[in-house]
């Protein structure tokens, strides 16, 4: 599993799930793709709030790892700033899913990581990310006690 705080946004727009991603924000998506490809990070799913720059996030990173926009999936429940509601979410995730890529809002994603990591971890800026592996069959097993390993996805640019 792989939770990311979605790219860098504008700072102006007409609601908060309008914002886009600014040309910055762009770039940091694309990059951390490449990154995924590079280390051979193919999720199953990629699964997004409904914020635009969620969801420009999440397509930029399924264009980057060549996978098709089926892959993609909007959540209403994913915009949220809560990391017990994110972790709920994930723990509701559907178990023959074997790995995701859950595109997300600050502080949810950064705390849910925290909750999740065996050791403390970074306070997250846009575009960054984590990497979980758990030994569990079933998302709702998953824990810090059968964390295995996770590891830090630094700002892209």
């Amino acid at each position: 599993m792989i939770l990311q705080r979605h790219a860098e946004a504008e700072i102006d727009g007409d609601d908060d799930l309008s914002r886009p991603l600014s040309p910055i924000g762009f770039s940091q998506a694309a990059v951390q793709g490449e990154t995924f490809r590079e280390l051979e990070l193919y999720p199953e799913l990629i699964m997004h709030s409904p914020a635009m720059r969620s969801r420009q996030t999440a397509e930029i990173m399924a264009v980057k790892l060549e996978l098709s926009q089926a892959y993609t999936v909007e959540d209403q429940e994913l915009y949220t700033f809560n990391a017990f509601e994110l972790i709920n979410q994930i723990h509701a995730l559907p178990d023959e899913v074997d790995s995701i890529l859950i595109v997300g809002h600050n502080p949810a994603v950064e705390n849910a990581a925290y909750a999740l990591a065996t050791n403390q971890l970074v306070p997250f800026k846009t575009a960054e990310a984590a990497l979980f592996k758990f030994d569990v069959e079933a998302w709702q097993s998953i824990s810090p006690k059968n964390c295995v390993e996770h590891k830090f996805f630094n700002q892209p640019l």
